[in-house]
């Protein structure tokens, strides 16, 4: 298998074409990823709420956070880098989500996404060629010698 590197808007579109909300590992400032729920927004922000645990929101403000989308099953990996700052009510996503609850955006960070990057592995493998409708030769036969008793 190969990998074919893709752009920021392909990493967009992949990652968007999957819902916008995601099971992230989400590292601050180069530390431990932990995987988080987050919602990716159309620009490629990512919103990563917390509800009522404020710890993420002091921990990552200001700071870069690295998010890495895909996994061991799927196809593709990709990871966006941002700055961090803090949630506000207007941040909340305007869709009628299930990430969207009353108060499941009080707390948290809006990732501001510099760029996306990854990769997707194809599968490079040789096609086999079309049958053109013939019949295919049949191998040679092997013929006794001259002399040879015969098994009748």
């Amino acid at each position: 298998m190969d990998t074919l590197e893709l752009t920021h808007s392909d990493c967009l579109a992949l990652v968007c074409s999957h819902g916008r909300s995601h099971t992230a590992l989400i590292a601050i400032d180069g530390g431990r990823p932990q995987p988080l729920a987050c919602f990716v927004r159309e620009s490629g922000d990512v919103l990563v709420p917390t509800g009522s645990d404020p710890s993420l929101t002091r921990s990552a403000t200001g700071r870069p956070v690295t998010i890495s989308f895909g996994g061991e099953h799927a196809p593709w990996a990709i990871t966006g880098v941002g700055l961090a700052r803090p949630l506000g009510h207007h941040d909340r996503p305007r869709l009628h989500h299930a990430l969207a609850m009353r108060y499941a955006f009080d707390n948290g960070i809006l990732v501001r996404v510099a760029r996306l990057s990854g990769h997707r592995l194809t599968d490079t493998a040789p096609v086999p060629a079309q049958r053109d409708g013939t019949a295919a030769p049949a191998p040679p036969q092997r013929r006794a010698s001259p002399g040879a008793p015969s098994r009748r």
